[in-house]
Formats: structure tokens, C-alpha cells, sequence
């Protein structure tokens, strides 16, 4: 995909890419991301050298992944209302209220952090 850009009278264009990560990336990325869904700074910064990644596509990454989760979640709540009482999984099937801890379970201790309570709440249309 091409962005012409047009800059003090003259155009030109600006080429887009797309950027394939390496298993062991993904790997590393996801890694991290089980462990907290945002990244600090400073992690940033070491796994994108660590990588050899910019900073800026960690930080992307991490964006898309929050973006991904929310859509498997959204399907998987879609599934849920579609099929009456109990879901499908991987391990058998789910009840209503089990339901809420598979999505919305409680992340392990990060480096010494406690991770804050999270209420949920659900709003109705």
C-alpha cells in the first residue's frame, strides 16, 4: 500500500509495510504479554533490543495483541449467548459462571507487584 504525502509543493510517496516477526519473537512478545497485557517503558526498551525491534514496534504489538484478545473474547462471549446455558471449550464445557473467571482472571505477581482489584461490571443493552 502506498501513502502519497505531499511535503512543502512536491509530492512523494511513502511506502507502508508490514512488519513479519520471527517465532522467537513472537514468542518472547507473547511471553511478556501473559504477564501484563501493557508494557513499562523500561521493557519496553529492553525487549526491543533484546529483539531487535524498534520501541515503536513492541509498542505496536502490544496494541494489536490487547486488540486481538478483545475480539476472541468478544466472539467467545458471542458462542456463549448463542448456545444457551454452557460454551464449548478445549477442556469441555463452561458454565455461566465460570465463565466470567476465564476471561477475567486474576494476573500473577509481576516483579514484585500486586495487581489492582478489577470489578466487572456488566452493562445491558
Amino acid at each position: 500500500m502506498r501513502k502519497t504525502v505531499q511535503v512543502t509543493g512536491k509530492t512523494r510517496t511513502k511506502e507502508k509495510y508490514r512488519v513479519v516477526y520471527t517465532d522467537h519473537q513472537r514468542l518472547e512478545l507473547e511471553k511478556d504479554f501473559h504477564c501484563n497485557r501493557y508494557i513499562t517503558i523500561r521493557r519496553k526498551s529492553e525487549l526491543a533490543v533484546n529483539l531487535g525491534l524498534s520501541e515503536r514496534q513492541v509498542k505496536i504489538w502490544f496494541r494489536n495483541r490487547r486488540a486481538k484478545e478483545r475480539k476472541m473474547i468478544k466472539k467467545k462471549i458471542s458462542q456463549f449467548e448463542n448456545s444457551g446455558d454452557s460454551m464449548q471449550s478445549d477442556s469441555g464445557s463452561i458454565s455461566p459462571g465460570e465463565l466470567s473467571n476465564t476471561f477475567f482472571a486474576t494476573p500473577p505477581v509481576v516483579r514484585g507487584f500486586q495487581p489492582i482489584e478489577i470489578q466487572q461490571v456488566i452493562v445491558s443493552e
